[in-house]
């Protein structure tokens, strides 16, 4: 944009200012001095007939007569001479040479017989012209008529002092011009300021509207044309943010929905890469077996019975398995939801320790417990049953030397409470212990090998703990490792 609208509404204004005062000098220049031509012939005329009216009637003196003339000669500027053919002045306005000059001073000197030829060729009882006086050196318009008792009226007044009027005037206008000029400028610079001022504002908004941001709203001062146009922007404003917003809703939703089923492909990708590695070596062994019972391999019912056995167990493995992998799926994608409650966690152990008396007292494993100490926390009973379980498991499965489990509840910080399962036999390599977390993975090499796990229970830990935002781990102790997770405090 080269000018500005309020840069526009300035050079405007002071070029119809400029024209207006040009067009009055022009005309002032041109058609003041036909008209004050035109004015000063109405006047002489509307004289000579008020002169002819008053003389002629016949009804006042020429005592009376001569101070109505001389009326006449102050008011209009206006020399009078009233004279009969035979040279007999009857009134005289001013001195006597005014009226010789009337006669002389000019370029076609005057005559009766002239004058004569002139009321014949008009018609009219007066003729009119305009004449330049060589001893006053300025041109004068005469009237001479005839009036109604034979007598001869001369009226004449200046023309030379219309065009100093004029040169006088056009100087006064030019003067003001540049006067007007000055202050309507100043005039037309905050007139321009206050009509554009709102436009700017306006403009502001748009821009802001253009970069998303609704908040700016225009405050309509008038019902005209600016206030109507910044409503529809107010509302257009409105329109788009409410809009916008449910764009943006309809968009989360969209990518919720394609992450959903992103996470639901990957999960069903992931589920069945893990079931199709984890079930070769028990399909494996069920088909060999199968196999063996099928060609009569064994004979003897014993071996048989052996064959089944391995079979049926192979099964259950594999029932077992499918079921924590599906589990651990859901709960990795957030498909399960948690059914947060309060609880007391020593009964929720002491039931844990007793299902798994049978295989405590089978590997000779000695619990410790502190079931004194009853606290409630917040959580999802079933699932911290699972990771209890799996702690529990895992103690059992890698015991070594004294073999003792150790179970603690303490109370920390922040209405926290950790809960720690630990047991002796080996450390973990320190390199190992962030991949304990990860599905399948077994420690062997450095864990007792007696004993082999799905390798799921503590990736079903991980997914439990993080969908509840609580803290796990595992640490190496002195003659062992334990396990902890944290639970929060119930607040009563």
């Amino acid at each position: 944009m080269k000018y500005s609208i309020s840069t526009r509404l300035f050079l405007l204004f002071a070029f119809l200012t400029c024209l207006l005062v040009s067009i009055i000098l022009i005309l002032n220049s041109t058609m003041l001095e036909t008209f004050y031509l035109y004015k000063k012939q109405n006047s002489i005329i509307s004289l000579y007939q008020n002169i002819n009216d008053l003389y002629a009637s016949g009804e006042a003196d020429i005592n009376d007569l001569a101070t109505q003339f001389e009326k006449f000669e102050a008011n209009r500027n206006i020399d009078m001479v009233i004279k009969n053919k035979n040279g007999t002045k009857i009134y005289v306005t001013s001195k006597d040479y005014s009226l010789n000059r009337m006669f002389f001073n000019r370029d076609i000197p005057l005559s009766w017989e002239y004058i004569d030829e002139k009321l014949a060729e008009d018609g009219n009882p007066y003729f009119i012209e305009k004449y330049y006086d060589n001893f006053l050196s300025s041109d004068f318009l005469m009237l001479i008529g005839s009036l109604d008792d034979g007598s001869y009226v001369f009226l004449r007044t200046p023309i030379e002092s219309v065009r100093e009027g004029i040169k006088t005037s056009n100087t006064f206008l030019f003067i003001t011009t540049i006067i007007i000029l000055f202050f309507s400028s100043i005039l037309a610079f905050f007139i321009s300021r206050k009509f554009t001022k709102p436009i700017y504002e306006l403009n502001d908004i748009t821009k802001k509207i253009a970069n998303l941001d609704f908040s700016a709203k225009y405050v309509s001062k008038t019902d005209d044309e600016i206030g109507m146009l910044g409503n529809s922007i107010n509302q257009l404003s409105e329109n788009l943010e409410t809009k916008i917003k449910e764009l943006n809703k309809a968009n989360m939703e969209l990518e919720k929905d394609i992450e959903e089923t992103s996470k639901i492909t990957e999960m069903r990708s992931q589920f069945i890469s893990d079931v199709s590695h984890e079930l070769k070596t028990p399909i494996s062994l069920i088909q060999g077996y199968a196999e063996g019972l099928a060609d009569n391999v064994v004979t003897d019912e014993e071996s048989r019975k052996y064959y089944i056995d391995v079979i049926l167990d192979e099964a259950n493995k594999m029932g077992e398995l499918t079921k924590g992998l599906l589990d651990l799926s859901n709960l990795e994608y957030g498909k399960i939801d948690l059914q947060i409650e309060s609880f007391d966690i020593t009964n929720l152990i002491l039931s844990i320790i007793k299902k798994n008396e049978l295989i405590l007292k089978e590997k000779q494993i000695k619990i410790v417990f502190d079931e004194s100490k009853h606290i409630k926390v917040n959580g999802d009973v079933f699932r911290i049953e699972q990771v209890i379980t799996n702690y529990l498991n895992n103690a059992i499965k890698n015991i070594d030397g004294e073999k003792v489990i150790t179970i603690t509840i303490e109370e920390r910080e922040n209405n926290l409470v950790r809960i720690n399962v630990s047991n002796t036999g080996k450390n973990i390599d320190e390199e190992d212990i962030p991949r304990i977390w990860i599905r399948f993975y077994k420690v062997d090499s450095s864990r007792n090998r007696s004993v082999s796990g799905s390798g799921i229970g503590l990736s079903l830990v991980r997914a439990i703990m993080n969908q509840h935002g609580n803290a796990y781990g595992v640490e190496n102790i002195k003659d062992g490792v334990n396990f902890y997770f944290e639970l929060n405090k119930t607040i009563e």
